[in-house]
Parts: structure tokens; C-alpha cells; sequence
């Protein structure tokens, strides 16, 4: 478990660090050229700014005839050339700039939907007893003009084999009682999605919350007279709060990919039949899930 805690944070730390690159100011200039910045002021004539890798450093000014646009970390942009011969992808942002006089409105680049596959998720508990791999879809939505906020459906099957939850059932005059066998369950996981720059750049990273549902059957002995063999299903349900952390790619304006990574702890399990409260106890443990996907955005 103390392994698993270390790469949990060294994890969570590397993709924030990941998404702090993201977040300068860009300079755009008609000479091809790009400042990475941070913009203090855009006069009528001029824009006064700072080197994004030097913030404490002096402030540099540029005259604004020599600037195609700004793009900003939010995904927010200033046009000062409206020919449309040098926008650049990374202008998206879907409503009008207020920064900056002669700001034009900018088309959104990415659309505020996602659907997307998942080819590969795995999931595990700490005490074991969650121990799967699945594949599933998942449905994004983008619910506000910014792109800061979405919500989230992933849906996957979950496959997994010889497990003993120690259930059982009994009928009269047993010879036999066997636990193991395959078994699959279906997670359910809706939550929120916030992307504190904004959704709207090739890159961006996301934090977010959402609930754990899981339902499923699992191998359950059975003593039964006539049976050399005998086993049963027991089906069950578990409930829980997830905590999510993601790197989303727009590899191209419609290609989504994504690496997640969610840390989560069950409020609710009835996998133990018997009622064995010692049992029940020792399920309860928290979870993490790795998870790939990639799909359209329109």
C-alpha cells in the first residue's frame, strides 16, 4: 500500500506539472514568430508583457501592428489581423475577447463533445478483492462557453476470474461446496470534469469527482445433495467517491485521447452473502483505477 501511495503522488504531482506548462500567455506575430509570455497590458498601439520562463524579469513591449494575435492561457484570444491567413489551432475559445482594443470573436476549434473508447482500464483495491480489467465507452460534455466544466459518463464491462468471496448457501444434505469461477461486473461512474485553463487547448489537464457504481455477479459455493460440483451466483452492488486526475490530447481537431487516474473509496458493498460483519469489514478498502481512451470530439 505504501508503494501504491508513492506513485499515486508522483502521479498526481506529474500531471499538474504537466498542465502548469500549458498555462502561458502566447504572442503571435506576422513575422511567423511566438513569444511565449505573460501578458501585462494591451494599449491602443502597443502590448507589454513578460517572458513566461522569466516572470520576474523586465517587462518587454511590442507594438501591436506587429502582432497577428494573443492567445491566452485560458484559450481566450486577441485578433489584430482579421485576414485569416495566420490563425493558428490553438485560438479556440468560443465566445468574443474583451481584452484589448479591435478584438475580433473567435471560432471554437473543439467541439463541446466527446465519445470515446476504452480500450483498457484496470482497477484494484487495496485488500485485493477488487482486481479488474475492462474496456467500456465513455461520453463527454462541455457545459459551459469557456470549456471549464464537463460532465463525464464512462460505462465499462470488467472481467475477472477465480475469486473467493467466501459466500455460500446451503441446502439440505451438502456433499460438496465449490467457491471459485469466472465472474464480470458493469461500472458506472458519472462525475464532473474541471479544466482549470479552459478545454480548449491541444493539451490541457483536468481534475474532477464522481460517483462509484458496480454491479455484478461473483462465484458462490453451494452444499447441495445432488450435486458433485455445485456453485451458484450471487449478485451484488457497490457504491462509492471517486477522485480523478487526467491528461486530455487533441491530437487533431476531432482525435481525442486521454490517460486517467482515479483514487476512490466504497461507501456501500454487499459482496459477502452471509452477512459476516468481520468479512464486510475487511471490503470496505479504498481503490485506484488506470484508464486509457481515445475518440471523437464534435
Amino acid at each position: 500500500m505504501k508503494h501504491l501511495s508513492k506513485f499515486l503522488l508522483l502521479f498526481v504531482s506529474s500531471i499538474i506539472m504537466s498542465a502548469a506548462l500549458h498555462a502561458q500567455d502566447k504572442i503571435y506575430k506576422t513575422d511567423g514568430g511566438i513569444i511565449e509570455a505573460k501578458v501585462k497590458k494591451v494599449d491602443p498601439v502597443t502590448i507589454v508583457y513578460k517572458r513566461f520562463d522569466n516572470q520576474d524579469g523586465p517587462e518587454y513591449t511590442i507594438l501591436k501592428k506587429e502582432v497577428v494575435k494573443i492567445v491566452y492561457q485560458n484559450g481566450t484570444a486577441d485578433i489584430f489581423k482579421g485576414d485569416g491567413k495566420n490563425d493558428d489551432p490553438e485560438s479556440g475559445a468560443g465566445h468574443k475577447s474583451e481584452k484589448g482594443k479591435g478584438a475580433m470573436s473567435v471560432k471554437r476549434k473543439y467541439g463541446d463533445n466527446i465519445l470515446s473508447v476504452i480500450p483498457g482500464a484496470y482497477t484494484v483495491s487495496a485488500d485485493g478483492t477488487i482486481n479488474d480489467v475492462g474496456v467500456g465507452l465513455c461520453y463527454e460534455r462541455l457545459l459551459d462557453k469557456r470549456g471549464h466544466i464537463g460532465f463525464s459518463l464512462p460505462v465499462m464491462m470488467c472481467f475477472a476470474s477465480s475469486k473467493d468471496f467466501n459466500n455460500y448457501a446451503y441446502n439440505y444434505n451438502s456433499n460438496g461446496i465449490a467457491y471459485t469461477g469466472n465472474y464480470h461486473s458493469f461500472f458506472f461512474m458519472p462525475g464532473i470534469k474541471f479544466y482549470p485553463a479552459g478545454s480548449n487547448t491541444n493539451v490541457r489537464y483536468s481534475i474532477g469527482a464522481s460517483l462509484f457504481c458496480a454491479f455484478g455477479g461473483e462465484p458462490m459455493g453451494v452444499f447441495d445433495y445432488n450435486s458433485s460440483s455445485p456453485t451458484a451466483t450471487y449478485h451484488y452492488s457497490m457504491t462509492g467517491l471517486m477522485l480523478s486526475n487526467s491528461i486530455n490530447i487533441s491530437a487533431a481537431r476531432h482525435l481525442y485521447m486521454a490517460l486517467d487516474l482515479a483514487a476512490g473509496v466504497p461507501l456501500s458493498d454487499n459482496r459477502h452473502s452471509n452477512n459476516d460483519q468481520s468479512a464486510l469489514d475487511g471490503l470496505l478498502a479504498p481503490f485506484i483505477q488506470f484508464g486509457f481512451k481515445f475518440g471523437y470530439r464534435y
